[in-house]
């Protein structure tokens, strides 16, 4: 039984692509130590947010992607974004449609394919989670001296210049 749950460990562990220099490697555990530590002491009013409006994770990434683009996705192309089969996005983005988070049609030129898009109850869902989000951070936040603070406003204001990472931030507007 024990080789078999450490087989099963030992496939679903991602590999690094390249190898990592043993600094490199700390520098990850102590990121790890840190997010660690956010999500078992700053995800009270995430998970509260997200029990409140009653929606699955995959749900949840959905409409997250689905914020994140201007326009529509395909149901292919959301199916893809969560990683879940064809059939199993198409019962998933059901229920959203059912709820009013989300609206789906047939393509234009293309009956065939079905196009999905957010409604702005779904920006609200959105917004909520990301307040609640938000709201453990800046707990945490507020636990910092001011030269950590300083110092983690630098290294994030040099993270977030990457082009992958500045397209992601503005998926949290603080609800004031």
């Amino acid at each position: 039984m024990q080789a078999t749950a450490l087989a099963t460990t030992e496939t679903a562990t991602p590999t690094p692509t390249t190898a990592l220099a043993p600094a490199d490697r700390a520098l990850a555990a102590d990121l790890y130590a840190l997010i660690s530590h956010l999500h078992k002491n700053c995800t009270a009013d995430l998970f509260e947010a997200v029990g409140a409006v009653d929606l699955s994770l995959s749900q949840i990434k959905l409409l997250h992607h689905l914020l994140d683009v201007t326009g529509e996705l395909t149901l292919k192309q959301g199916a893809e974004a969560i990683r879940l089969s064809l059939p199993a996005a198409s019962r998933l983005v059901e229920d959203l449609v059912a709820r009013g988070l989300v609206e789906r049609h047939e393509d234009v030129e293309d009956r065939r394919m079905k196009r999905i898009r957010l409604t702005d109850q779904g920006r609200v869902v959105i917004a909520r989670v990301n307040a609640a989000r938000l709201s453990g951070l800046e707990n945490f936040v507020g636990t910092l001296d001011p030269d950590e603070r300083r110092a983690l406003g630098e290294v994030l204001t040099r993270l977030l210049a990457r082009d992958d990472i500045a397209g992601a931030s503005h998926s949290v507007e603080p609800q004031r």
